[in-house]
Parts: structure tokens; C-alpha cells; sequence
């Protein structure tokens, strides 16, 4: 009887924080493939209007954070030497994303759902030894969106 007198406790009290994790999942899952279709057709047309939705004011792009730059500074990075981020953008896209490894967290559960471009950069041999060119990171944000957080060159 004590057993389970504890046993309802304990799935009193933790239960509902495993369901609102459980809820935020869900709903990234749900909200992944319109975000990535859209995203990806964004990048092939080079719709900046629609990119600048996409890119948190935060975002990260080759040669450091560039964190309260206009937009318009990515968009001019990526159309230098012929559209040379452009080109490496949507090839990344093509090859499709993964959920982040831990690594990327330093071993830790990643404290939002986030995703990887291409799904080799989920390899840290292949972070560590520059064997990628380019690289791109989603983040699910607590306004429940997805963002391109991240799209650089590895590994500069």
C-alpha cells in the first residue's frame, strides 16, 4: 500500500513536466516539414522576404555572431563570388537534416528540439577535421517556430 501511495506521488508531481517536454516535441515535430519545405523553397528562389522570418535576430553566419546586423548583411555575404552561400545553401538543404547529437550540447539533452544540416555534421570527426564545407542549425524557439539559427562555413 505504502508503495503505491508513493508511486502515485512521484507520477503526480513529475508526470506533468514530462508531458509539457513530451507536448513541445510533438509540436516541433509537427511544425518541422512546412518550416523546411518553405525554408528550402525560400533559399532556391532567394526569397529574402520570406528568409527574414525564417533567421532569428540572433542568427549566426560565417566569420563570427553577427547579432544585431540588418539582415540585409547575410544576404550580401551569401551573394558574394556568384552566390557562393546561396549555392552551398541549398545544397546542404538538399542532402536533408537530423536531430542534433549531444555532442553539439556538450553531452547534454539539448534544452530546445534542434536539428542539423547536413547529417554528417552531426559527426564531430567531421566537425573537427573540416571535412564539411558548410554547415546549418534549427532551433524550435519558445515562441513555438523554427528558425534558421546557424549557416557557416566549417569551420572558420
Amino acid at each position: 500500500m505504502k508503495i503505491r501511495w508513493i508511486t502515485f506521488l512521484f507520477l503526480l508531481l513529475f508526470a506533468p513536466l514530462d508531458c509539457v517536454g513530451n507536448k513541445r516535441s510533438v509540436e516541433a515535430q509537427r511544425a518541422w516539414k512546412p518550416f523546411f519545405t518553405t525554408f528550402r523553397r525560400a533559399v532556391e528562389k532567394r526569397d529574402r522576404e520570406t528568409l527574414r522570418k525564417m533567421l532569428p535576430p540572433d542568427f549566426h553566419f560565417s566569420s563570427g555572431h553577427h547579432k544585431g546586423l540588418p539582415s540585409d548583411a547575410v544576404f550580401k555575404y551569401w551573394d558574394e563570388e556568384n552566390g557562393r552561400g546561396w549555392l552551398a545553401f541549398k545544397r546542404i538543404l538538399a542532402l536533408g537534416t537530423v536531430p542534433m547529437a549531444r555532442w553539439w550540447h556538450e553531452g547534454k539533452a539539448p534544452n530546445m528540439p534542434s536539428r542539423v544540416a547536413p547529417p554528417a555534421a552531426n559527426r564531430r570527426g567531421n566537425i573537427d577535421s573540416d571535412d564539411l564545407a558548410w554547415y546549418a542549425i534549427f532551433e524550435f524557439r519558445a515562441d513555438g517556430r523554427w528558425y534558421c539559427v546557424v549557416f557557416k562555413e566549417c569551420c572558420d
